[in-house]
């Protein structure tokens, strides 16, 4: 098809494990900032990032050749094993 354009938002939302409070504003805003480190790394845009102390959310503009699955598992997977390595009291996360 020639000329064709797509542009594809997705609204993430995950909980941390059992949707215990610990993201506290002491860790909030280094979560979010790795966060979008890994959209940029993968080629994704994040339009916003921010959540609570319990969750976080997620606006991202993704690629028609990236499934969303694939974008939110490498933003999940990724976040979390940086908060296991970097974030000791975060092993709910």
């Amino acid at each position: 098809m020639a000329n064709s354009y797509t542009s594809l938002f997705a609204h993430v939302i995950f909980s941390a494990h059992n949707r215990e409070p610990i993201l506290t504003s002491e860790y909030r805003n280094r979560v979010w900032a790795y966060m979008g480190g890994i959209a940029r790394l993968n080629r994704y845009r994040a339009i916003a990032i921010g959540g609570f102390i319990d969750h976080a959310h997620m606006l991202i503009k993704v690629p028609a050749v990236l499934p969303i699955a694939k974008a939110v598992q490498l933003l999940k997977a990724g976040s979390s094993k940086w908060v296991h390595e970097n974030i000791r009291s975060l092993r709910q996360f």
